[in-house]
């Protein structure tokens, strides 16, 4: 302990005598006259909406991997043959009509409405399904090879 108080001394004392010797060469050391201030001007937001809300409309046909809605939150749960990211954004998983429905939601034990549920409520929550379109045996022979 007494030998880092010893180094410290001597390296303090060095510097004070290298800042003497520059102050009576003459050189000058400045300092600063006054703090430095950001700027604090009342900025408006000039950024655009996310576009977040329904793509499709009811009974409209898709394409897969056509976005059905973007939202914050879960306000329409996937159904049949459609699919969630990671920002609960709902996408067609296969070719077909969307449309909406009205179900009684039967959460999984660990979500905190399942006691809710499991008393007696009754949740009725919005889904999106898709429902592809059957393919019909007709084709037209276009060229014979």
């Amino acid at each position: 302990m007494a030998a880092l108080i010893a180094r410290l001394s001597s390296t303090i004392t060095s510097t004070l005598q290298f800042l003497q010797a520059q102050a009576i060469q003459g050189a000058s050391i400045r300092f600063a006259s006054k703090k430095v201030s950001g700027t604090s001007r009342n900025k408006r937001s000039r950024t655009r909406g996310k576009a977040r809300g329904l793509k499709v409309r009811h009974n409209e046909f898709v394409h897969s991997g056509q976005t059905l809605v973007t939202q914050l939150g879960l306000r329409y749960y996937p159904g049949e043959n459609v699919g969630i990211k990671d920002d609960n954004t709902l996408y067609a998983l296969r070719d077909g009509k969307m449309l909406f429905s009205a179900e009684k939601l039967t959460p999984y034990p660990d979500s905190p409405l399942y006691e809710r549920v499991k008393k007696g409520v009754v949740i009725y929550k919005r889904f999106m399904h898709i429902y592809p379109i059957p393919l019909h045996g007709k084709f037209r022979l276009v060229k014979e090879v």
